[in-house]
């Protein structure tokens, strides 16, 4: 049999959490003889849903942050170790007589390459699953999420890593340039 209470007023949390406290003593849930009772309750379910969306979504921008910091690291290594390998270049473009202004707009064109093809290649890559995972879920994402709060997210996540990008890609450059000048 189920029973279902409909309360004039909403439930605090606290109200619903000590209800399904004193319900569960009187009538628990696992009994080895007799009938089993449950009680749902929607203010607790809507609270366990939203606390289990929350750590979802930190524990999913946690990983991409540290994903892409690593990625970010490696770019960042390689360019780095280009410039001790080929200080030789530069200062054979110097003693050539190119400008100083040149020489850094070929480095920021070598780190904007570098940097640039492995980050559009996974930008586009991940839009396309994107776009085609929330076709093929768009009523769930409707439901429970929304369509809304779902870009919000995804907004606040694209930010944060591209400001991470902008971030290693300045510090690689100028440290790039600094590696270069030294070789004078």
């Amino acid at each position: 049999q189920n029973r279902y209470i409909i309360t004039e007023e909403s439930l605090s949390y606290a109200d619903a959490s000590e209800l399904e406290k004193r319900f569960t003593a009187k009538y628990p849930e696992q009994t080895d003889t007799g009938p089993a009772y449950g009680i749902r309750m929607s203010t607790l379910q809507i609270n366990e849903t939203t606390a289990g969306n929350f750590v979802l979504q930190a524990s999913m921008l946690y990983g991409a942050i540290v994903l892409m910091v690593i990625c970010l690291t490696v770019l960042s290594l390689q360019q780095l170790s280009d410039a001790e390998q080929h200080k030789y270049r530069f200062l054979v473009l110097r003693k050539l007589g190119v400008e100083e202004s040149n020489i850094t707009k070929l480095i920021l064109k070598q780190a904007g390459f570098w940097f640039g093809l492995p980050v559009i290649t996974a930008a586009v890559v991940a839009v396309l699953l994107i776009a085609g995972f929330i076709q093929t879920i768009s009523a769930e994402i409707s439901a429970y999420i929304g369509l809304r709060a779902l870009l919000l997210q995804t907004g606040a996540t694209v930010s944060i890593l591209v400001l991470l990008l902008i971030c290693y890609f300045i510090s690689t450059w100028m440290m790039f340039e600094r590696s270069v000048e030294d070789a004078d």
